[in-house]
């Protein structure tokens, strides 16, 4: 038991939040199946289960942004059928996505008020002074007094902004009336550090005792230490309620994969000749305390690793979508300089790892969201021919095991594992020669991640090259050929995986 969870106050009174029986069906496939859970003030529920077990679906419903097919809800003993997002935020009930919705370029202050000015007008006018004074006496209230609201939100750590999405979510209840509001928090700690993963859990220790939290993550740790109870999805059913209290990681991760077993990771034979496919020369990108120098060959797997932003600069100058300070980035010979259009016609795919907002356009179907890359490198035909359309999407989803009901639905009905089979499948689907994937398995479960790096495997021993960007070296030691570490913004550490895998302990003292 972590002393975190031994000092908390226990839940209390009647449930603020019921589902019974709930149940949602895609094209004939059934998504979640009788599903009930109960949530009360003070406690957290944790939502455990791989990918496709009914997660996304039953944060869907209870959000409001998909109609049940069939069961009851209740919000504070009284029938709740929100109809929309903004219907279950109305009600207090309050999603805070993976994808984060801060502002950078406003205040602290002015995210949390967004939307809601005329509530902090002085004399008919909105100020910056006077909506900060508001923001801090509202922050110090609820006890999220470290955020200050002058702050330019652009400066928060990724960990200070989730918690200032709970910030925003606590006060659009206030401003509303709602003394018991529900959070649902999906993938909180996706793309945090272990520091920044306990500077979360402390804060929402802190003040939990003002909502009840259904809370999703694929870090099965960190599930039985956040929750007071914990709900297990399988296959859109609920197969058990384990105590965290007294369940380990193995036993939950058991009963999250039944019957089914996580294939073996292994790396990809090399070439007989490698021929070089990357050359970066002097590359300096912000967050980089000194120019960095990497090679890559055909069928080679190279990972970057560090707990900063530099990682995702370094992988965005060799895609051509930033602009490095100083350097050049060579694809087989020829210099890069036109930016991503530049890239892609010298065989450069990205993999970003923000599918919502940079990957994916969610509201599309599947089938346009798998063809829209090759009719940009040039098989117009299949912008002119469904038929020829839904073949090559059909292709597709097969071949890289996407679960879907129909090629037709929309992108944002599918898992977020789901999702991230989708940006791979297109990324692989052309001539690339060169893939470049940034964190590519953040928030999702350890079978889509299996599936992803399989994908890598594949790719290499077709002769692709991959660079993978990450902050989870263990993840990528299985499969990738050379490992380069980064602390402080340079080099801090090289290994050749081929010859010798790093231990957990030569990582951790390479990254700290």
């Amino acid at each position: 038991m972590s002393t975190a969870r031994a000092a908390r106050e226990p839940a209390r009174g009647e449930p603020i939040l019921e589902a019974r029986d709930l149940r949602k069906v895609y094209r004939g496939v059934p998504a979640l199946d009788g599903v009930s859970l109960s949530l009360r003030i003070g406690e957290v529920l944790g939502l455990a289960g791989h990918n496709g077990a009914g997660k996304s679906t039953l944060l869907n419903i209870l959000s409001g942004t998909v109609k049940p097919d069939g069961g009851t809800m209740t919000r504070s003993g009284k029938p709740y059928t929100p109809g929309s997002y903004a219907g279950a935020v109305d009600r207090g009930v309050i999603r805070i996505f993976q994808e984060l919705s801060i502002i950078e370029n406003l205040t602290v202050g002015e995210n949390l008020t967004f939307g809601n000015e005329s509530r902090v007008r002085k004399a008919g006018f909105v100020t910056r002074k006077h909506s900060a004074q508001i923001a801090d006496a509202f922050l110090q209230e609820v006890g999220l007094g470290d955020l200050h609201a002058a702050a330019p939100a652009g400066t928060l750590s990724l960990a200070e902004r989730q918690l200032l999405e709970i910030a925003k979510a606590l006060y659009m209840a206030r401003i509303r009336n709602i003394a018991e509001p529900v959070l649902l928090l999906d993938e909180p700690t996706s793309g945090l550090t272990a520091s920044q993963v306990a500077f979360l859990e402390s804060h929402l220790n802190r003040i939990r005792s003002l909502m009840g939290v259904v809370l999703t993550t694929h870090r099965g740790a960190e599930l039985l230490n956040w929750s007071d109870r914990i709900l297990v999805l399988r296959d859109g059913r609920a197969v058990g309620e384990p105590d965290p209290h007294s369940t380990g990681p193995a036993e939950l991760a058991a009963l999250m994969l039944g019957d089914a077993e996580t294939a073996t990771l292994s790396r990809a034979e090399r070439p007989a000749a490698p021929k070089r496919v990357l050359d970066v020369e002097g590359l300096l990108v912000p967050g980089l305390a000194e120019p960095i120098d990497l090679t890559l060959d055909t069928g080679e797997v190279l990972a970057i690793v560090s707990p900063a932003e530099e990682k995702g600069r370094i992988a965005r100058a060799v895609a051509g979508l930033l602009k490095p300070l100083a350097g050049e980035v060579r694809v087989e010979g020829h210099r890069l300089q036109g930016g991503p259009v530049d890239a892609v016609g010298h065989g450069v795919r990205f993999v970003p790892t923000d599918r919502a907002g940079e990957g994916l356009s969610l509201l599309h179907p599947v089938r346009w969201n798998l063809s829209v890359a090759a009719i940009a490198e040039g098989r117009r035909r299949l912008a002119r021919n469904r038929k020829e359309e839904a073949v090559h999407a059909q292709a597709l989803i097969r071949d890289f095991g996407v679960k879907v009901a129909s090629d037709d639905q929309p992108a944002d009905s599918l898992s977020g594992g789901n999702q991230q089979k989708l940006l791979v499948a297109r990324a692989l689907a052309g001539q690339g020669r060169l893939l470049v994937l940034e964190s590519p398995t953040r928030g999702i479960d350890v079978h889509a991640k299996t599936a992803i790096f399989g994908f890598v495997r594949d790719a290499a021993a077709s002769g692709v090259a991959v660079l993978i960007v990450t902050d989870e070296p263990e993840e990528v030691v299985p499969v990738c050929d050379r490992l380069i570490m980064l602390r402080d913004g340079a080099v801090s550490g090289q290994f050749d995986c081929r010859v010798q895998e790093p231990t957990l302990a030569e990582l951790e003292e390479a990254l700290v």
